[in-house]
């Protein structure tokens, strides 16, 4: 593990300590898929901070797995920040991808969605057929969307693929929109997509990696 850089807890529960030994004061204790931010390193220990609510101590580094996503944009921070959805799904960054998962051994699409609509809160469906027929949300237009909001995609009209909104551009030359989003696939992770004037998306630039649209669904105010 490096400074400065960001790790998941692996286990149910583990030590956050004073000092880099077990012989110190456990001051507090961190839990399963929770992320904390490597300030410092010592041997086998990691000095860490909770990011949820500050709290720092050492923690040993076998209880750590490394965040492997780049969270080098300001802006993409800004907006883990700032949106309770995004916030939880961006914890997940990095896990693998895992059909029927949605646990630290790996998620599937619907189920990242499920996991982080739940941890703000929201009683949400498990499948994504069933996510965006939900009465929870209503659907938006494509130049509405904004961070935290749903994208779901389809396959011959059968919904199959879900994904969240972490930003929406307008590409004023190309005249298509561009949305990052967090998903699972292959692994929980950043991709690029950019719509084309059918709804078909080019995921991360790779032409032959084309999904297309089926709805644009955002919480309704009242949840």
């Amino acid at each position: 593990m490096k400074k400065n850089s960001r790790a998941n807890v692996t286990v149910s529960a583990c030590g956050i300590f004073a000092e880099p030994t077990f012989k110190s004061e456990m001051v507090s204790q961190a839990v399963l898929d929770e992320q904390v931010v490597i300030s410092d390193k010592k041997d086998d220990w990691c000095k860490v901070e909770l990011q949820h609510d500050g709290y720092s101590g050492w923690m040993h580094d076998m209880y750590l797995e490394k965040n492997r996503e780049n969270f080098n944009s300001e802006e993409i921070q800004n907006r883990f920040l700032k949106n309770p959805i995004v916030a939880q799904a961006s914890r997940m960054l990095g896990k693998p991808y895992l059909w029927g998962g949605r646990s630290f051994q790996g998620y599937d699409c619907s189920g990242l969605v499920q996991t982080s609509l739940n941890c703000c809160g929201v009683d949400f469906p498990r499948d994504a057929r069933d996510q965006v027929e939900s009465d929870l949300l209503h659907e938006i237009e494509i130049k509405n969307a904004a961070t935290g909001d749903l994208l779901f995609f389809e396959d011959r009209k059968i919904v199959n693929h879900v994904a969240i909104v972490v930003a929406n551009e307008y590409l004023i030359n190309k005249k298509k929109y561009c949305l990052k989003i967090i998903h699972a696939s292959g692994s929980v992770k950043i991709s690029e997509i950019i719509f084309d004037s059918s709804f078909y998306g080019v995921v991360d630039g790779r032409q032959k990696k084309r999904i297309k649209l089926y709805k644009i669904m955002r919480l309704k105010e009242d949840v």
